[in-house]
């Protein structure tokens, strides 16, 4: 889970219209789930057509709806403008308050998987997924948005909550995008229900999700090949066909860059199904040009690689991909 800003108390500046308003912008509102009210926001691009697309965007543990969009926050700011461009409906549930259960605040958590009794201070028992596909289905009742067009992306807690959904409803979701997680060693989760398009961007100078795998204060990770593999057996890719490439290093001052893993879609190679990047030197935070962190952050989290706009590349893979009706 990421520590970004949990003790600042400023906002986002995010002044969220009604639920039931259709005009562009943010919106906020509510959806009763398992006997709890839970919260959301979600952004209206101007014109969104019919039949759109739909992002779930997922904060990270101890962060929110609302911590992930505030100033120093990284590369989540982005998404907006990306929603924006691109016309999609950009969704941004809040999860469960880490001491209290609530589904309002600012220190909330995902149910991502790990398992509560090794680690009871980071997990959540809340039906997280149920909720979230439930969400789904608001939004397409709601905008007649489009089911087959449906992608979640998140960071460290929100990776492994994007995780969670990827491996339970690879029928619901055509592809998720996850930055600086992996899985656990053990875990409450079954086995994947089928094949889904993955996105994985992990730093090798993590210090929380570790690129080696191995047990912190938050859970017993896998490390961050093992995961890629476990992905690409799920997808059934061949590894002979495998493709590595090297991004620009657009900014040599942040001593990192990116190297990338692509395997294609079996029978199809002008897909990826599978893309793993590894950020040589990265620490636990989303890669990002415009929206660097402060220096006293890096400090804590490892630096941040700034040769790609993280938002932005997590777009161009999740909108290649379309599940069959």
């Amino acid at each position: 889970m990421p520590l970004i800003l949990t003790s600042c108390s400023f906002s986002s500046g995010i002044n969220p219209l009604p639920e039931d308003s259709d005009e562009p912008g943010w919106h906020e509102g509510t959806l009763e789930h398992d006997g709890l009210q839970r919260v959301f926001r979600f952004y209206i691009p101007e014109e969104l057509p019919p039949n759109a697309p739909v992002v779930v965007l997922l904060h990270g543990g101890t962060q929110s709806m609302d911590a992930i969009f505030r100033p120093n926050a990284g590369g989540t700011q982005e998404w907006p403008n990306v929603a924006e461009e691109e016309k999609f409906l950009l969704v941004v549930p809040n999860g469960t308050n880490i001491d209290t259960g609530s589904a309002e605040g600012d220190e909330q958590i995902w149910n991502d998987c790990r398992p509560p009794a090794e680690h009871p201070v980071t997990q959540s028992d809340a039906d997280d997924a149920g909720f979230i596909t439930q969400l789904t289905h608001w939004a397409e009742s709601r905008f007649q948005s489009d089911p087959y067009r449906l992608y979640a992306t998140g960071s460290s807690n929100g990776g492994g909550m994007a995780y969670r959904l990827a491996i339970e409803h690879a029928d619901r979701f055509a592809a998720v995008a996850v930055f600086i997680a992996n899985l656990f060693e053990d875990t409450i989760c079954d086995d994947p229900s089928g094949p889904i398009p993955v996105l994985m961007v992990n730093g090798t100078a993590d210090p929380i999700a570790l690129f080696a795998g191995g047990s912190t204060e938050r859970g017993t990770y896998l490390s961050a090949p093992t995961t890629r593999d476990m992905w690409a057996e799920v997808n059934n890719v061949n590894p002979s066909e495998r493709v590595e490439t090297s991004l620009p290093d657009r900014d040599p001052d942040d001593d990192s860059f990116i190297i990338c893993e692509d395997d294609p879609v079996p029978d199809d190679s002008s897909k990826t199904i599978l893309r793993f990047c590894r950020v040589e030197g990265g620490g636990h935070i989303m890669p990002s040009i415009k929206h660097e962190i402060p220096r006293f952050i890096e400090r804590r989290i490892g630096p941040q690689n700034r040769d790609i706009e993280g938002a932005r590349f997590a777009w161009e893979f999740l909108s290649e991909h379309k599940n069959v009706p």
